[in-house]
């Protein structure tokens, strides 16, 4: 355990009374800073106490990361509120968040929404369902945690392979639309299967992140010569060694084919062999028979030094 600096908390404390004047004087932000400073013990002693005053006092105040923190810690319940006073505590939490959410600070509206939307009463502690969705919608056009866990919601946490044009659908889109543009894979890969979508267009973006199931899509149409390479996109070689080396069990069984046979790049049974052998391990049953056909097992190595050992070199063409 690293020592800790023995003048750290005098210069922590000579910080803290610094700021004092400020605090005293209303200064909301340096308010909900001292508040923090108490919470997290780090610089000062911890005092749940008074960072509960200053975090009040600031958010009194209408300061938005104040009434946050301090919404957040009641819900929490770190000030161990008693029994009697926990539905009391809550409630105040609650209203907090809600007051942030309306001034759109982001991290609100999703905790807000969160805890609103996820509660099994049908009114938690007075708070509309419906609102709480609106604040949700806001916060996903601007805010990609919000934009997440609403896509998370539509589809209750399994992704749909494809979707129909619909409005339900629509509403897929326009969030997956925003992850998209944040050059998130997934996302891209997803819009790829999305009918009147430009299929390519998403499918080459999100291969070009190094999306496995992408990569491994546009390699067989690359092989099929159903689609030429872009000279933006990643070569086929690579398309599979990325798809296989993040555990896609038919980019291991395709790639480790193509290798043995030496039917698109140089032979290399070894290398080949080595694929087949990984997908074999993890059940894939095409690899299971075609290890059995070639009567050419790849030998007892470890998992490990199999993935080091089976990835293709870049000079492969």
């Amino acid at each position: 355990m690293q020592a800790q600096n023995p003048d750290s908390g005098d210069a922590g404390l000579a910080v803290y009374k610094a700021l004092l004047p400020e605090a005293e004087a209303g200064d909301a932000e340096v308010q909900t800073a001292l508040g923090l400073m108490r919470l997290r013990g780090d610089v000062v002693e911890r005092d749940l106490k008074v960072a509960r005053v200053w975090l009040g006092k600031a958010a009194m105040q209408n300061h938005t990361p104040a009434q946050y923190y301090l919404g957040q810690l009641l819900l929490l319940d770190v000030f161990n509120a008693s029994q009697p006073d926990l539905s009391k505590q809550l409630t105040e939490g609650l209203g907090w968040l809600r007051r942030a959410s309306r001034d759109q600070h982001s991290p609100s509206q999703l905790l807000y929404s969160q805890t609103v939307l996820e509660s099994h009463l049908e009114s938690p502690f007075g708070h509309s369902k419906i609102e709480a969705q609106q604040h949700l919608d806001s916060c996903a056009e601007v805010y990609l945690p919000c934009t997440q866990y609403a896509l998370q919601r539509l589809d209750k946490g399994k992704e749909e392979v494809y979707c129909p044009k619909n409005e339900f659908c629509e509403q897929k889109k326009r969030l997956l639309y925003t992850l998209a543009n944040a050059d998130d894979a997934n996302a891209r890969y997803w819009l790829s299967k999305f009918e009147g979508e430009d299929r390519m267009f998403w499918l080459r973006r999100a291969a070009r992140l190094n999306h496995p199931q992408a990569s491994h899509e546009l390699a067989e149409l690359v092989l099929k010569n159903e689609v030429p390479l872009q000279p933006e996109d990643p070569a086929v070689l690579a398309l599979l060694n990325s798809a296989a080396q993040q555990g896609l069990v038919e980019s291991m069984h395709l790639l480790g084919n193509l290798l043995y046979e030496g039917t698109r790049f140089p032979v290399n049974k070894p290398l080949g062999l080595q694929w087949l052998n990984l997908a074999a391990q993890q059940g894939h049953e095409p690899s299971i028979k075609l290890l059995a056909q070639l009567q050419e097992p790849a030998g007892e190595i470890s998992a490990n030094d199999k993935v080091e050992s089976a990835q293709p070199t870049e000079s492969t063409p």
